[in-house]
């Protein structure tokens, strides 16, 4: 749709990032290596700028803040992963997805067995499977803290509004999807799940949530909760970021049962956590301008640089530029990061 070029929110990635790259370019000499954005969380393979392991960095936090899950291959028969189901004491509905993978590539909800099978069908990796949790909230908190200096901060939040279409009385559910701007690009997906409902007449005031999965490339419509950010929150992650050795800088995509819960760091359930790949999120709600949008995006870009030399004063050096490449090299051509 042309409407599209006119909100830099659906612009590809690599589009948008353009003016970016000059200023990649410039921190990197700067800090007179190219992968200088490497040692901003030593925890995380690369730092977390792709290529890390989700589960492995979960594990690393308080148990009631992470849903129940676990990592297998995607070749192990159904009946095996429903005996680790019962292990961890996980029941259907689940969300699988790549254990190594980003911008929610591959991510499903999956709601009985018989919808398992197809899912791993064609699928040639390790897949994480996670109890699905139901709370209404969900949000992307990005926070930060210095290994030296200590200083630490919130300086995005983003809240999650699911694609979701309304019934009028008129025009039939197929109508209704491809009216979406957010679901235009996923038209086939849609049609082949909701086969059964594709041609029938909603009727008024009827919604149907038609992802579960929060990401923007799945039809989120991403919204700025800055105004979420306080103190009391800030502290909030201090305390969840403690177990968190060698990790100083990211997104923490999460569910919560209520924005008072939040700020009690209660009811919060953990379902991903990003590295230096991770994007203020909120710069994506309509509204936002975008030579905003690119400071912004510059601020924490320097972030990660500051922290970077910060670690490196304690002796964690970047990755070179031959494991960089040679990483990308087998990430994109025999998807193995």
């Amino acid at each position: 749709m042309i409407s599209k070029w006119f909100h830099f929110e659906f612009w590809p990635f690599w589009f948008f990032y353009i003016p970016m790259f000059f200023y990649g370019f410039y921190l990197a000499i700067k800090a007179k290596a190219f992968a200088y954005f490497t040692p901003t969380n030593p925890a995380m393979k690369f730092g977390g700028a792709f290529g890390m392991d989700k589960m492995k960095i979960l594990s690393h936090l308080d148990r009631k803040y992470i849903p129940q899950g676990f990592v297998v291959n995607s070749s192990l028969p159904i009946s095996e992963i429903k005996g680790l189901m019962n292990k961890h004491e996980i029941d259907f509905p689940i969300v699988c997805k790549p254990n190594i993978g980003e911008r929610g590539v591959g991510v499903e909800k999956i709601d009985s067995e018989s919808d398992l099978l197809p899912f791993l069908k064609d699928k040639h990796e390790d897949i994480l499977f996670q109890d699905f949790i139901d709370y209404p909230i969900e949000l992307g908190v990005f926070y930060h803290r210095f290994p030296i200096s200590k200083k630490d901060g919130i300086t995005s939040i983003v809240r999650k509004e699911f694609l979701t279409i309304t019934g009028n009385g008129r025009l039939k559910f197929s109508e209704l999807v491809k009216a979406n701007i957010r679901a235009s690009s996923r038209i086939s997906y849609l049609k082949n799940k909701y086969n059964s409902k594709w041609n029938q007449i909603i009727p008024s005031g009827i919604n149907y949530k038609l992802e579960p999965i929060g990401n923007h490339n799945r039809g989120t419509k991403f919204l700025n909760g800055n105004d979420l950010i306080n103190e009391q929150l800030v502290s909030v992650f201090r305390e969840i970021s403690k177990p968190l050795d060698g990790y100083y800088y990211g997104r923490f995509d999460m569910k919560v049962n209520s924005i008072e819960d939040l700020y009690k760091g209660r009811n919060i359930k953990i379902i991903e956590l990003n590295g230096t790949n991770s994007e203020p999120a909120h710069i994506y709600d309509p509204d936002f301008p975008l030579l905003k949008a690119y400071k912004v995006i510059i601020q924490h870009m320097r972030l990660v640089y500051e922290i970077s030399m910060e670690n490196r004063k304690l002796g964690y050096e970047p990755d070179s530029f031959k494991e960089i490449m040679r990483a990308l090299y087998k990430r994109t051509f025999t998807k193995k990061a």
